[in-house]
Protein backbone atom coordinates (compact mmCIF):
# COMPACT_ATOMS: atom_id res chain seq x y z
CA UNK A 1 0.00 0.00 0.00
CA UNK A 2 2.75 2.64 0.82
CA UNK A 3 4.08 1.67 -2.90
CA UNK A 4 0.85 2.83 -4.59
CA UNK A 5 0.48 5.95 -2.69
CA UNK A 6 4.20 6.97 -3.47
CA UNK A 7 3.35 6.45 -7.02
CA UNK A 8 0.40 8.62 -6.54
CA UNK A 9 1.43 11.52 -4.62
CA UNK A 10 5.00 11.77 -6.95
CA UNK A 11 2.52 11.76 -10.03
CA UNK A 12 0.27 14.57 -8.24
CA UNK A 13 3.65 16.54 -7.63
CA UNK A 14 5.34 15.75 -11.34
CA UNK A 15 1.58 17.15 -13.38
CA UNK A 16 1.27 20.00 -10.49
CA UNK A 17 5.31 21.14 -11.18
CA UNK A 18 4.13 20.71 -15.45
CA UNK A 19 1.38 23.39 -15.44
CA UNK A 20 2.56 26.09 -14.86
CA UNK A 21 5.32 25.62 -17.46
CA UNK A 22 2.76 25.18 -19.78
CA UNK A 23 1.01 28.03 -19.09
CA UNK A 24 3.54 30.31 -19.57
CA UNK A 25 3.94 29.52 -23.13
CA UNK A 26 0.39 30.34 -23.93
CA UNK A 27 0.85 33.79 -22.24
CA UNK A 28 4.20 34.31 -24.23
CA UNK A 29 2.15 33.28 -27.70
CA UNK A 30 -0.63 35.39 -26.54
CA UNK A 31 1.72 38.93 -25.84
CA UNK A 32 3.09 38.48 -29.03
CA UNK A 33 -0.64 38.11 -30.82
CA UNK A 34 -1.09 41.61 -28.77
CA UNK A 35 2.08 43.01 -30.33
CA UNK A 36 1.06 42.14 -33.91
CA UNK A 37 -2.25 42.97 -33.33
CA UNK A 38 -1.43 46.26 -31.78
CA UNK A 39 1.46 46.84 -35.25
CA UNK A 40 -1.64 46.23 -37.75
CA UNK A 41 -3.64 48.18 -36.02
CA UNK A 42 -0.94 51.43 -36.01
CA UNK A 43 -0.97 50.50 -39.52
CA UNK A 44 -4.76 50.76 -40.22
CA UNK A 45 -4.92 54.11 -38.37
CA UNK A 46 -2.60 55.31 -40.47
CA UNK A 47 -3.83 54.45 -43.77
CA UNK A 48 -7.45 55.78 -42.43
CA UNK A 49 -5.49 59.27 -41.49
CA UNK A 50 -4.04 59.41 -45.28
CA UNK A 51 -7.49 58.97 -46.58
CA UNK A 52 -8.80 61.91 -44.65
CA UNK A 53 -6.12 63.92 -46.19
CA UNK A 54 -7.43 62.85 -49.51
CA UNK A 55 -10.88 63.32 -48.90
CA UNK A 56 -10.00 66.82 -47.84
CA UNK A 57 -8.27 67.81 -50.72
CA UNK A 58 -10.95 66.44 -52.85
CA UNK A 59 -13.20 68.69 -50.32
CA UNK A 60 -11.15 72.03 -51.04
CA UNK A 61 -11.43 70.61 -55.35
CA UNK A 62 -14.93 70.66 -55.02
CA UNK A 63 -15.17 74.37 -53.13
CA UNK A 64 -13.17 75.76 -55.90
CA UNK A 65 -15.13 74.87 -58.28
CA UNK A 66 -18.07 75.98 -56.86
CA UNK A 67 -19.95 73.09 -55.21
CA UNK A 68 -19.79 73.55 -51.33
CA UNK A 69 -22.61 70.89 -50.41
CA UNK A 70 -20.88 68.50 -51.59
CA UNK A 71 -17.64 69.97 -50.46
CA UNK A 72 -19.59 70.25 -47.12
CA UNK A 73 -20.32 66.17 -47.04
CA UNK A 74 -16.59 65.29 -48.08
CA UNK A 75 -14.83 67.16 -45.15
CA UNK A 76 -17.51 65.72 -43.00
CA UNK A 77 -16.67 62.41 -43.89
CA UNK A 78 -12.89 63.16 -43.51
CA UNK A 79 -13.31 64.83 -39.94
CA UNK A 80 -14.64 60.98 -39.18
CA UNK A 81 -12.02 59.23 -41.01
CA UNK A 82 -9.24 61.27 -38.93
CA UNK A 83 -11.15 60.84 -35.86
CA UNK A 84 -11.51 56.96 -36.29
CA UNK A 85 -7.60 56.73 -37.55
CA UNK A 86 -6.96 58.11 -34.61
CA UNK A 87 -8.86 56.24 -31.90
CA UNK A 88 -7.37 52.69 -33.87
CA UNK A 89 -3.79 53.94 -33.72
CA UNK A 90 -3.98 54.94 -30.10
CA UNK A 91 -5.70 51.35 -29.49
CA UNK A 92 -3.07 49.76 -31.78
CA UNK A 93 -0.10 51.50 -29.07
CA UNK A 94 -2.24 50.10 -25.90
CA UNK A 95 -2.23 46.61 -27.18
CA UNK A 96 1.35 46.81 -28.43
CA UNK A 97 2.37 47.80 -24.75
CA UNK A 98 0.38 44.72 -23.43
CA UNK A 99 1.74 42.72 -25.52
CA UNK A 100 5.36 43.85 -24.51
CA UNK A 101 4.37 43.65 -20.86
CA UNK A 102 2.85 40.36 -20.76
CA UNK A 103 6.39 39.04 -22.57
CA UNK A 104 8.58 40.89 -20.10
CA UNK A 105 6.19 39.22 -17.08
CA UNK A 106 6.29 36.10 -18.37
CA UNK A 107 10.35 36.06 -18.91
CA UNK A 108 10.36 37.30 -15.52
CA UNK A 109 9.30 34.45 -13.99
CA UNK A 110 10.72 31.67 -16.05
Amino acid sequence: MNRWRHLIIAGVVTVGLSVPAFSQDGAVKSGERREKKGEVLQKKGEKLEKKSENREKAANKLEKEGKTAAAKKVEKRSEKLEKKGEKVEKKGEKLEKQGERRQEKTSATK
